[in-house]
């Protein structure tokens, strides 16, 4: 926190939290359905009452911890304590979610997320009232995140009520992929004009509108939008490219964030890939609702991020602890495995 304010905002700008802070201090029912009234709301009453900056944003900062620590508790995850640190200690995450900004919210919601996602992996489940306050608030801060995670929890709702776990949820997923490929395919010409607008956007003389360091010409291209897809949800993930790297102290040190963070997905994810491999074991439930709420997010993601390392690296923060909690609870379950007999006869949730 004291960093983002004191030493991150000198090198670049620090989004819209100084814009928040300084708002003036009006109520509106808006602040109910808009993120941006939310936040300028309070950032305008936390200014008033904390008077300096950096302890205005203390709340958000606690939000956002608070949910890594309800995670971490909830799925017990205190033996992965040194993983733990290490995945949310990342330099960017850490100063976009310690300061009064949208980041620090989606950092709470998709922790709780992945909670609730978790446990109804497990099984039957009822929601409380922080999923809900979770749910509302991703439909409020980010409302396309929810479509996917709404579809994983639908999902795995009807999943549980059907005694064969092979067939019936492997169907199931496939049809449901096959509707969002419908949709995409139908709305393909909307979706199309939108990314050639928002690349005229980024491209935009106006030094107050967000400038893109990127080509936009795939954009601009019939269809280029889904043309660049595949490398574009990558990209959006990974923040800059090696030449950008490169050029910008900033681009390098953010470059080499996204490979450790990286290089520790793939390594949460081998031991359960290594035992499926090793005894043929394919769970479609879990691959379903994974491939759901990850494909799904970084697709809605792309269109943020592609044109601009630093907005792919700051937006990325909203979902990023929902990757990296049900990553890691991958790795759990490959240990629980390994070690009790009873789950290596059962691999099922």
């Amino acid at each position: 926190m004291f960093v983002a304010i004191y030493v991150f905002s000198r090198i670049t700008t620090l989004g819209d939290t100084f814009d928040y802070l300084n708002s003036p201090l009006q109520f509106s029912p808006a602040i109910f359905y808009s993120s941006t009234a939310f936040m300028q709301f309070s950032g305008a009453v936390f200014k008033l009452v904390f008077r300096l900056d950096v302890l205005a944003c203390l709340p958000f900062m606690l939000l956002s911890f608070y949910g890594i620590y309800y995670a971490v508790d909830k799925l017990n995850l205190y033996r992965y304590a040194v993983y733990i640190i290490i995945l949310f200690s990342l330099p960017n995450f850490g100063i976009w979610t310690s300061i009064l900004g949208k980041e620090a919210v989606g950092c709470f919601f998709s922790a709780v997320i992945a909670v609730m996602l978790i446990r109804k992996l497990n099984g039957r489940y009822r929601l409380k009232v922080i999923d809900y306050t979770a749910l509302y608030l991703c439909a409020v801060f980010k409302p396309q995140y929810l479509l996917f995670i709404l579809q994983a929890l639908l999902f795995l709702s009807i999943t549980y009520h059907f005694e064969n776990k092979k067939t019936f949820p492997l169907v199931l997923g496939i049809v449901m992929i096959a509707i969002n490929i419908v949709v995409l395919y139908l709305v393909r010409d909307l979706i199309n004009q939108l990314a050639t607008g928002m690349a005229i956007h980024f491209k935009n003389n106006d030094p107050n509108l967000a400038q893109s360091t990127r080509s936009e010409a795939p954009w601009l291209e019939q269809y280029g939008f889904f043309h660049s897809a595949a490398y574009g949800m990558f990209i959006a993930f990974f923040g800059p490219t090696f030449s950008e790297m490169l050029r910008k102290p900033a681009h390098f040190i953010s470059g080499i964030e996204s490979m450790v963070m990286i290089a520790f997905f793939l390594w949460l994810l081998w031991p359960r890939l290594k035992y499926n491999l090793s005894y043929f074991r394919f769970n479609p439930i879990v691959f379903i609702s994974y491939f759901i709420v990850f494909t799904g997010i970084l697709f809605v993601h792309y269109p943020f991020g592609f044109l601009n390392p630093g907005s792919a690296i700051r937006y990325r923060s909203n979902f990023y602890a929902l990757f990296v909690l049900m990553l890691m609870y991958q790795l759990v379950k490959s240990h629980k495995i390994r070690f009790t007999k009873k789950e290596i006869v059962n691999t099922y949730y």
